[in-house]
């Protein structure tokens, strides 16, 4: 898997079907890419404003549900990016990579 700035513990590849715990303070908000975004190749460069809150550690990133990176980072690149509309969700999670936090964010691109 590419696209992180830390070691992979993930067992998964797809968005836990559990609900969303509460963010107790954890945020996130994507900067880049911007909504409705083309970019040519399978490389989308990634930007985000995290806040930790009581229990955040990083951010998962999904792209059409499928985990493609995690970052404790704020920037960062997704790379196998295959070409059309994709959607990123970013989500916040504890340090065990098991509890995400109802601290999310989403964006649609488009990859050529």
């Amino acid at each position: 898997m590419k696209g992180m700035d830390m070691p992979m513990k993930h067992p998964e590849k797809t968005a836990p079907k559990t609900a969303l715990q509460p963010a107790e303070g954890a945020g996130v908000k994507i900067i880049s890419p911007k909504s409705g975004q083309t970019f040519k190749g399978d490389e989308i460069p990634l930007q985000f404003k995290m806040t930790k809150g009581k229990r955040g550690s990083h951010v998962h990133a999904y792209v059409d549900g499928e985990l493609m990176g995690m970052f404790q980072s704020e920037k960062g690149t997704l790379t196998g990016i295959k070409p059309g509309q994709h959607t990123l969700e970013l989500r916040v999670v504890a340090e065990d990579h098991q509890t995400e936090l109802n601290a999310v964010d989403k964006v649609r691109f488009i990859a050529k």
